[in-house]
């Protein structure tokens, strides 16, 4: 079955491929991003999008002058959507849309067994009915979209951590607003153990290269997925996907400075997706980049030999 995002949505909206990205790790379905844009009138009647289990949340980054909304074949009255407006709906619904002006915006295709999965790892109630939402203002969301459309976007900075936590945090917002659980506390009360800490530390070393997700480094350390991110950051100052940066970083400084291998392999190696990545990255924390970095430490240690 075609899923709702990505190449197929695009498919759906009449629009060529779009920026996507797909995220399972450790979850039974992909959570996904999509990025849709059209910039000339509109277009037109969406196809139908297959029934599945899954919510999809639309947030539009400029306004949507004119469309129409259907859901199981019943009209809805529909208000021009402005920069930032939601539409939250059920895809077991079989939503048709009348795109009929440009339009711009980010889509979350939350599958149920996704959400359903994160709330069983944080221990709390699964999120039952969600409301439809059809223009709604959802200010949290509507940042949580910015961010997806940078992370959405070829070289981004994208990492199993990152978009973990980002979908842990549609998760909470989704269960707080709109599903009637309070949320959990905005920090820990106390950081981690000494021996969670440990481990959750030397696992993300000994795996710099690959994608590590919350639900592995929380199962680590017994703790539900929400309870460990904050508890991660109060002990070490730093959010597990910026801690596990910093490690990367210095994997690849180790090997500029230690071998010839060319910055692709370096990158790999580092847990970087290529070569334009790790070189952002770097520059970031060096002031240089990865190239220009070796060939200073190489002029330094040419200059202490002749000294």
């Amino acid at each position: 079955m075609k899923k709702a995002y990505g190449e197929t949505m695009g498919e759906y909206f009449g629009v060529a491929q779009q920026p996507l990205l797909v995220h399972s790790a450790s979850l039974p379905n992909d959570f996904a991003v999509t990025y849709l844009r059209c910039d000339g009138p509109g277009t037109g009647l969406t196809t139908d999008i297959p029934v599945e289990p899954a919510i999809l949340l639309a947030l539009q980054l400029r306004p949507l002058e004119r469309h129409d909304l259907w859901l199981d074949g019943r009209s809805l009255r529909v208000e021009p959507y402005q920069t930032g407006a939601l539409t939250m709906l059920d895809l077991a619904a079989r939503p048709v849309a009348n795109l009929a002006s440009a339009y711009e915006c980010v889509q979350f295709y939350l599958p149920r067994a996704a959400l359903d999965a994160i709330s069983d790892a944080n221990g709390t109630a699964r999120i039952g009915e969600l409301p439809l939402l059809n223009g709604a203002r959802d200010d949290v969301l509507a940042h949580l979209a910015q961010i997806a459309r940078t992370l959405a976007f070829p070289g981004s900075a994208a990492t199993s951590l990152l978009m973990d936590s980002l979908l842990l945090t549609v998760h909470q917002h989704l269960q707080g607003r709109y599903g009637g659980m309070p949320l959990h506390p905005g920090a820990a009360r106390s950081g981690l153990a000494r021996w969670q800490e440990l481990r959750a530390k030397e696992y993300m070393e000994a795996h710099l290269e690959r994608n590590i997700s919350l639900l592995e480094l929380a199962a680590l350390c017994q703790l539900s997925v929400s309870w460990f991110g904050r508890a991660f950051k109060h002990s070490t100052g730093m959010t597990p996907h910026r801690w596990l940066l910093t490690r990367r970083i210095a994997r690849a400084r180790a090997l500029l400075a230690a071998t010839d291998h060319t910055i692709t392999h370096i990158a790999h190696q580092s847990g970087f997706a290529d070569h334009s990545h790790l070189t952002r990255e770097f520059r970031r924390f060096e002031g240089l980049t990865p190239a220009a970095w070796r060939q200073v430490r190489g002029i330094a240690n040419r200059l202490e030999v002749l000294r």
